[in-house]
């Protein structure tokens, strides 16, 4: 499940290793990858 956020998913952008989530692509913290949360994707 991810966690509750208050913007519209346009421009968020989800670290799929931890979790984290941001406003601008590139890498997290943990070094994983920030993907477009409003792109479609294959699971």
């Amino acid at each position: 499940m991810r966690p509750n956020c208050k913007n519209s998913g346009e421009e968020l952008y989800e670290c799929f290793e931890c979790g984290a989530r941001g406003e601008t692509p590139g890498r997290c913290e943990c070094g994983g990858e920030l993907q477009h949360l409003g792109r479609s994707r294959d699971l």
